[in-house]
């Protein structure tokens, strides 16, 4: 695993397990948050609905008060209109009063009339519970009840929360009671609630902590690409740097061939020009001619190495003559016509532009020679706004897709001239020429600095 994983790694890594616990967390916060609260909210409606009842069978009490306090009226009559009374209070579709003697005898119920009359003391729900029996004594004694019942609505049984009080005088039981169902529905409408809202904020962490891991790679990714642009920059400035201390060697080599080597081949040849015209004897003469023709053989050797390192004519004439003086050596040497058609580009290049667009041309010479089996090449120089374009066309094979691009073997070969070419701002090209042959174009940019100083 290489750094830059390991850095990915390291970084994502964590936002994804923060993300996981948390959302781990909330669940499980959030469950119990919801078990506590449906279990206070279960408390607090029962709480509700016992002060409810209350209340319920306080009214139903007071209703019965004229009938049940009165001495003036027979007991049959009193009871009478109590039964009537409490028939007519119902409050709801489900919700009524009831009725019930001491014995457990039913005596008024209005939404179960095929109950009255008969006794249920030894009526159980389905959890066994005597229902009539344990309302009688809860009403003696004032406390709530719950129990299972047939809600009339539904026809189902469902848990009821029943209240009743004590008649004494009569042997009643008088009570009401609210089936529970409704409370479990608020409570399960109030969980699915709960549930909605930890599945947003649950959504909203992993939005969040997707967006984290975006925004984490985006970053990562501008800094891998600023830190390649930087290290392409240090590379290029580092090439660029060994190009131009390349440069500095081939020309200081290049003078002390010419200064050097040079002059002192030359003093040499003149000092054996006069022993030859000393010398009287022709067995003398025949070696000293040959050695001024080594002298001159390597005379020439020198100037050739020294031109091809650094010609003395890429700085004293520029860049047009230079080329023209290459194109003239490369014909002597391969036979293959060079044409330079181009006018001096004055001052509006650099010293680096001039020399690297040399040296590509040169490779190029180079590469035509061994590669593309030319019998002419032109060379042409024109400004084209803020660039000069150079193409160099051959008549030679070309481009093959058959073969391998760039050709082996070609010294600085197709990579470095673009690198050359990339060192100094400019663009290089290969393509095939009608019918047939190579056109290399260059654009080379002008010097802006440069330009202005010409104006």
């Amino acid at each position: 695993m290489n750094f830059k994983t390991k850095l990915l790694v390291i970084t994502v890594l964590p936002t994804i397990l923060i993300a996981l616990a948390s959302t781990y967390i909330i669940d499980v916060l959030a469950s119990r948050l919801a078990q506590s609260q449906a279990k206070a909210i279960e408390e607090f409606y029962l709480e509700q609905k016992q002060a409810e009842l209350l209340n319920y069978v306080a009214l139903a009490k007071n209703a019965l008060t004229p009938s049940y306090g009165s001495y003036l009226k027979s007991e049959r009559k009193a009871q009478y209109e109590a039964r009537r009374i409490v028939r007519k209070m119902t409050f709801g579709e489900d919700n009524y009063f009831y009725i019930y003697d001491g014995n457990g005898t039913n005596i008024v119920n209005p939404r179960h009339t095929h109950l009255i009359g008969s006794n249920w003391i030894g009526l159980r729900d389905e959890n066994g519970k005597t229902v009539i029996k344990d309302l009688i004594a809860r009403a003696k004694t004032g406390d709530a009840y719950t129990y299972t019942w047939k809600k009339p609505s539904s026809g189902e049984y469902v848990d009821k929360l029943g209240f009743s009080v004590y008649l004494p005088k009569w042997d009643w039981m008088l009570g009401t009671g609210i089936y529970l169902d409704d409370v479990s529905d608020q409570i399960r409408k109030i969980q699915d609630q709960t549930e909605i809202r930890i599945g947003e904020t649950r959504l909203i962490i992993l939005l969040l902590a997707l967006g984290s891991l975006i925004l984490t790679a985006i970053i990562l990714t501008l800094a891998r690409v600023s830190e390649q642009r930087f290290a392409d920059e240090r590379l290029r400035l580092l090439t660029a740097r060994i190009v131009d201390v390349q440069e500095e060697e081939r020309k200081r080599v290049a003078h002390e061939l010419h200064d050097g080597i040079s002059q002192l081949l030359v003093s040499a040849r003149y000092g054996l020009e006069a022993a030859v015209s000393k010398a009287k004897s022709v067995g003398v003469r025949e070696p000293l001619d040959k050695s001024i023709q080594t002298i001159d053989d390597t005379i020439n050797e020198v100037r050739r190495i020294s031109m091809a390192l650094r010609p003395s004519v890429l700085d004293d004439m520029g860049l047009v003559s230079a080329v023209k003086s290459l194109g003239a050596e490369y014909s002597k040497q391969t036979g293959i016509s060079v044409h330079v058609n181009a006018k001096q580009p004055k001052k509006l290049i650099t010293d680096e532009t001039r020399i690297a667009v040399y040296r590509v041309i040169q490779e190029a010479l180079t590469n035509a020679d061994r590669h593309s089996k030319a019998t002419e090449i032109n060379i042409s120089l024109k400004r084209e706004r803020s660039r000069f374009l150079l193409l160099l066309e051959d008549n030679g094979v070309g481009i093959s897709h058959h073969t391998k691009w760039p050709p082996t073997g070609s010294g600085l070969g197709i990579r470095n001239m673009q690198e050359r070419i990339d060192a100094i701002g400019g663009t290089i090209s290969f393509k095939n020429a009608t019918p047939s042959g190579l056109i290399i174009e260059i654009g080379i940019p002008i010097d802006k600095k440069l330009e202005q100083t010409e104006k």
